[in-house]
């Protein structure tokens, strides 16, 4: 720029403006970085917070052919007045020891469905599934009321 100051020219110079202090006020830029690893961490970890140490296989249907052997059925049944039912035919106790590793042989799931009428002691359920150990079955099932 040029003024005439007596018939001179002069040139001056712009003075730039300088802050001297801090800006006042929060930044913002970090505290957003900062809340947006913060969410990011969270979507990733809740599946984690939600899975639990009990699995449990639901039943399903297998899949099956014609020429595939029908698999034996052990269903043990108790009465209250001390009869035991084994797939629907009464045996005595003496008989399903002898009927029961007979049966599982032939078994591919080698389960064993046991239940019982509502005044069965637990004493004599817990019997049965102690002899159905014994004579060989991999699996034990109680059912609260008969098939």
């Amino acid at each position: 720029m040029r003024d005439d100051h007596g018939g001179k020219s002069v040139m001056r110079k712009k003075k730039r403006l300088r802050f001297e202090a801090e800006p006042q006020g929060l930044i913002l830029n970090s505290l957003v970085d900062i809340a947006l690893s913060l969410v990011i961490g969270f979507i990733v970890a809740i599946p984690l917070f939600f899975e639990s140490g009990i699995f449990v296989n639901a039943p399903g249907v297998a899949p099956g052919s014609a020429t595939e052997v029908s698999d034996i059925k052990v269903n043990i049944h108790l009465l209250n007045d001390g009869g035991i039912l084994l797939n629907e035919e009464p045996v005595t106790y003496e008989k399903l020891d002898e009927l029961l590793p007979q049966l599982l042989a032939r078994s591919l799931e080698k389960r064993v469905i046991v239940s019982a009428d509502s005044e069965v002691t637990y004493e004599r359920v817990v019997q049965i599934l102690d002899l159905a150990k014994q004579k060989g079955a991999g699996e034990l099932a109680l059912l609260r009321s008969r098939r």
